[in-house]
């Protein structure tokens, strides 16, 4: 139902199922604990592999399916990337281990006909290999982080709110995308900070927790920042307000320690 569903918007070379579906050791919600400090409801973690960059790099194209696929209503979310095979093939020729894990954990759901063949030998890392990307990938996305917050301040001291959110919303990004790349190597080729913030929830669900939703005063403070990406800079009509930008502030500080404390055990669990 689910490949049916993807070859209905593009005719790609290969389905993959990989992660904890894959491997077998998926977790529904009632496996977890409520006070739980980390983990998630498993996701069906699918990558489409095409030949074509125009539509791996096509995001309204990925959204449309991710949406489409979303109302099947299947037991787990589906959450569906898209890579041009030269692409992947570059990373596995690298050793990126997000690729690599998927070339030997994952099953192959669909196949245009010779595609597996295509695909590059995986390079396997060392642990210390692997312990020396990580920590790159945190000295330099944890870098920016706390440059954007700095931007953020310096343009907040100016009454600059726009300049102050667009930021904001950056900072917050490279936190979510720091995470990502330090636990698997890889970041989707998205902005939103609600989809990246799923996405880091399998590393520590408080992730997830950082931006409350209970209201609806809430969630527009947060699609607000959200939206900053693009409105703060070219919507004449986005508007948002000192305080606003506090209680935002707020979050993505929490956001800093968080990712730091993600990160660090990443690395350290490397030996």
């Amino acid at each position: 139902m689910l490949v049916e569903r993807i070859l209905a918007f593009i005719d790609p070379l290969m389905i993959i199922l990989f992660g904890s579906y894959a491997r077998g050791d998926w977790k529904e919600e009632s496996d977890l604990e409520p006070d739980r400090k980390s983990g998630h409801a498993s996701d069906y973690d699918i990558l489409v592999i095409t030949d074509r960059k125009s539509i791996a790099t096509n995001t309204n194209l990925g959204a449309n399916i991710n949406d489409s696929c979303q109302k099947l209503e299947l037991t787990a979310h589906p959450k569906i990337i898209s890579h041009y095979l030269k692409y992947v093939n570059e990373r596995l020729a690298k050793g990126q281990y997000f690729f690599t894990d998927i070339v030997k954990e994952g099953i192959l759901l669909y196949d245009s006909g010779n595609a597996s063949q295509q695909l590059a030998e995986a390079k396997e890392l060392s642990s210390a290999e692997q312990k020396q990307i990580a920590s790159e990938h945190f000295e330099k996305c944890f870098h920016d982080a706390e440059v954007f917050y700095d931007h953020y301040e310096y343009a907040l001291t100016k009454q600059e709110y726009n300049h102050a959110a667009f930021n904001l919303n950056q900072s917050a990004e490279a936190c979510f995308k720091c995470s990502l790349l330090v636990c698997t190597s890889y970041i989707p080729n998205e902005h939103h900070l609600n989809v990246l913030g799923e996405h880091c929830a399998k590393y520590d669900i408080d992730l997830l927790k950082i931006f409350p939703m209970e209201t609806p005063q809430q969630r527009e403070l947060f699609e607000l920042l959200d939206y900053a990406y693009i409105g703060a800079r070219y919507d004449r009509d986005y508007k948002i307000t000192k305080d606003q930008l506090k209680q935002l502030a707020t979050c993505v500080q929490k956001l800093h320690e968080v990712t730091e404390k993600v990160c660090e055990e990443k690395i350290g669990s490397f030996v």
